[in-house]
């Protein structure tokens, strides 16, 4: 089944944000009927990256001068959080690559990555001791294995990280972009959540990279690239959870409008049951709180972009402390929905199960560490400029 294309010309109007929100909110229910498949497969089942390129998923960060929609962190995580609620694998991919597509990138290197169109999934590793670099004439040659390369199995592109000395004096940390058609992939992701998601490990054996795929910092960063590159990643993160948590109310309220039952009791139904009324209140209180610190950091991430200013370490901590918040209030939200509906939840015919496991993997991130989040807001509010988190 496939949706209505929608219009890929340069000269068509780029889409509201509401636009897009709703264009995720139409596939939820196609999305579930092949999450199973998704699932099964570890990578997107053809069906799902078909609809979510056909609803210009791909372009949604991509520049506009290159036939993107330009979006930024807010509309990623919002469209996310409408795709994970049908499947918290599919969401993830497309956070992923649109996290590296809204990260600023040399007019040289968006020819390469969009050079075929924009509709160019990406995939990429932020490990820089996962590959070495040796320079040679025209570029260099590139060897390493990345893991957790999500989405890299119907990917065009990954962007790697790499060490190693280029030219003298200069940095040792580079940036490449390489063809998928170049590496490999070690499918190695054997694991209990976010199983679709196709994060698998890809190898480059010796690769030739050219120069003007090879990005080597000189200078400091501008304000963009610190914030999309750090709180950036972590705020994306989000979208796929709140998602997963919607997802799982959704099933929770179709099982009480079933009136099913409470064993052991005399209520003639769940909802009529304090207990139920009780939970249900507090996992949709838990989820309205993760929704509100998430767009507070969206919020002032995307402001400090559009107004190209930069945002103070207690700003960027507090932002990574919201995501964090996020995480922890969607945890809590599930915890609860599992008591609602009870042992019949951890049925693999249930997708409730599913949400639980995708949510528990994913919410354990190195960017969604939430104690590390504390220790790096209360620093930073007590004036020690040495972040302890790296990605604010």
């Amino acid at each position: 089944m496939t949706m209505t294309a929608v219009g890929h010309d340069e000269t068509s109007a780029v889409p509201a944000r509401e636009e897009l929100v709703a264009r995720a909110a139409a596939l939820v229910p196609l999305l579930r009927q092949h999450a199973a498949e998704t699932e099964e497969r570890r990578r997107l089942s053809d069906v799902s990256l078909e609809l979510i390129t056909e609803a210009g998923f791909a372009r949604l960060c991509v520049p506009v001068e290159y036939g993107g929609y330009g979006q930024g962190i807010g509309t990623l995580t919002e469209v996310t959080a409408e795709l994970g609620r049908g499947c918290a694998s599919t969401a993830w991919v497309v956070g992923v690559s649109g996290q590296i597509a809204v990260t600023p990138k040399s007019p040289a290197l968006n020819s390469f990555l969009y050079g075929e169109g924009p509709d160019s999934w990406l995939c990429g590793s932020l490990n820089p001791t996962a590959g070495r670099v040796e320079p040679v004439d025209g570029g260099v040659r590139l060897t390493g294995r990345w893991g957790y390369a999500s989405g890299c199995t119907h990917a065009r592109w990954a962007m790697v990280l790499a060490t190693g000395t280029v030219e003298e004096g200069g940095p040792t940390v580079h940036g490449l972009a390489v063809p998928m058609s170049d590496l490999t992939i070690d499918e190695d992701w054997w694991v209990a959540g976010m199983r679709g998601s196709g994060s698998h490990t890809i190898v480059a054996s010796d690769v030739f990279v050219p120069a003007e795929r090879v990005l080597t910092p000189k200078g400091p960063r501008t304000a963009e690239q610190v914030i999309l590159s750090g709180i950036g990643g972590s705020a994306m993160m989000a979208g796929p959870l709140l998602g997963a948590t919607h997802g799982a109310l959704d099933i929770v309220h179709q099982t009480l409008a079933a009136k099913k039952k409470i064993v052991y009791s005399r209520y003639p139904s769940a909802p009529e049951a304090v207990v139920t009324q009780l939970w249900l209140a507090e996992a949709t209180q838990h989820l309205d709180t993760a929704r509100l610190h998430t767009r507070r950091a969206t919020d002032a991430i995307d402001g400090a972009v559009a107004s190209g200013s930069a945002m103070s370490l207690v700003e960027r901590a507090r932002a990574r402390m919201d995501v964090s918040t996020a995480v922890e209030s969607c945890r809590q939200a599930m915890s609860r929905l599992l008591d609602i509906h009870g042992a019949s939840g951890f049925a693999e015919a249930n997708p409730l199960q599913r949400a639980w496991r995708d949510l528990e993997a994913a919410g354990r991130h190195g960017f969604l560490n939430t104690q590390l989040a504390r220790e790096a807001y209360g620093r930073a509010l007590t004036g020690l400029d040495e972040p302890i988190a790296t990605n604010i």
